[in-house]
């Protein structure tokens, strides 16, 4: 998994600036990160009763395949329409990846206790991988000037995923659903007769779009826009990673004694201070201290919301369906969103909304926190 996480971060700081490179127009890149982000969500939503049916390894390898297959399709596009299509695959790849991964981690240690912990090691694993992968593709485009660069990133990062996704196969244990999962079908999902508030559901998105909306999009943008080098950049994405990692190698035992509600508001509270400060202040020195911090935020976060859900909902496997459709919106509306006003309206304006939206989720969080059980904050 921390193999994993390495390929599907390495060019996802890039991607912003690679649309940047075909046209400055905000409907463009617009598209662009729209297109993958589809491409997730229909995975999500209409692979809600299929990929809990796979097995956990078909999965993980499967979507690592596409996701490989489409880095190299945009590395080597020409034109709007190969990069477009590949862009979609990029979504569906990520998508099957993201969900298989999280199915493995509760078929390792199943029980809700067991779960949480397996929960925390799985994204310990991938999202060190991610600190790695993040800064590495700034790094390999920074050897040359504009899409040269960038293609070779995206060239690299295909190549490495096919490779990965025959590890995979062959090195993973079998991973199969569990005894009364249906076989996996393509539909709808059937959560008609499952608990779960759309407060809870809402406040599941708010992660990813920190997420899709700062890390990937609007801390890369900001830079480029504000004329910070490549390497800055690079440097901003690594300390935010390195820090989301320690924080989250820690984070079951401070939810254990402060509870995942507490953890949630405070991540959120950091993170309206973060954007204060990347909306008032201007210089590189501010930038990399509020990427460390904006690192806890995500920690939190992550660490957090997938457990606020499976506590409502009460089953890990429906509650992490329901998570990863909730996610994919937010990836949606955090990468799109901030991608268009960032290249609009301008960076200041774009952080000024983040910050609101994160001091709003602040008061999100302690509403859910009140409807959930005592024992179920604090595992």
């Amino acid at each position: 998994m921390t193999a994993s996480g390495i390929i599907v971060s390495l060019t996802a700081p890039l991607e912003v600036l690679f649309a940047r490179e075909f046209s400055d127009s905000s409907m463009y890149i617009a598209v662009f990160m729209l297109t993958s982000a589809l491409g997730v969500i229909m995975v999500d939503v209409f692979g809600t009763r299929f990929v809990p049916g796979l097995n956990a390894r078909a999965a993980l390898a499967a979507g690592l395949f596409l996701f490989g297959i489409s880095c190299i399709g945009m590395g080597l596009a020409h034109n709007d329409t190969l990069l477009m299509t590949s862009r979609v695959m990029q979504g569906f790849g990520g998508g099957m990846t993201l969900g298989g991964g999280l199915q493995a981690a509760v078929r390792v240690r199943p029980g809700p206790a067991e779960s949480a912990r397996a929960l925390g090691s799985f994204n310990a694993a991938f999202l060190f991988g991610g600190a790695v992968g993040s800064p590495g593709g700034l790094l390999v485009a920074a050897l040359l000037e504009g899409n040269d660069g960038y293609r070779i990133a995206f060239t690299v990062t295909g190549m490495l995923a096919v490779l990965l996704s025959a590890m995979h196969a062959v090195v993973l244990p079998r991973l199969a659903a569990p005894p009364g999962v249906p076989r996996p079908q393509f539909g709808l999902p059937r959560f008609a007769k499952t608990p779960g508030s759309g407060a809870t559901l809402v406040l599941a998105m708010l992660g990813d779009f920190v997420r899709g909306g700062v890390l990937f999009t609007a801390l890369p943008l900001a830079g480029a826009v504000r004329g910070y080098s490549t390497m800055t950049i690079a440097l901003a994405i690594a300390l935010m990673s390195g820090v989301e990692i320690v924080v989250l190698m820690i984070s079951y035992r401070i939810i254990r004694r402060v509870g995942v509600v507490t953890v949630l508001m405070v991540a959120f509270a950091v993170g309206t201070l973060c954007a204060v400060l990347l909306a008032l202040m201007h210089d590189s020195t501010t930038y990399l201290v509020a990427s460390v911090l904006f690192g806890i935020t995500l920690a939190g976060s992550t660490a957090s919301l997938p457990l606020v859900v499976m506590a409502q909902v009460g089953d890990s496997s429906t509650g992490l369906a329901k998570f990863r459709i909730s996610a994919g919106i937010g990836i949606l509306a955090g990468s799109v969103g901030c991608a268009v006003l960032g290249t609009r309206l301008g960076v200041t304006p774009l952080f000024a909304l983040v910050a609101l939206v994160l001091l709003a989720s602040v008061q999100l969080a302690f509403f859910v926190g009140r409807r959930i059980s005592p024992s179920a904050q604090f595992l």
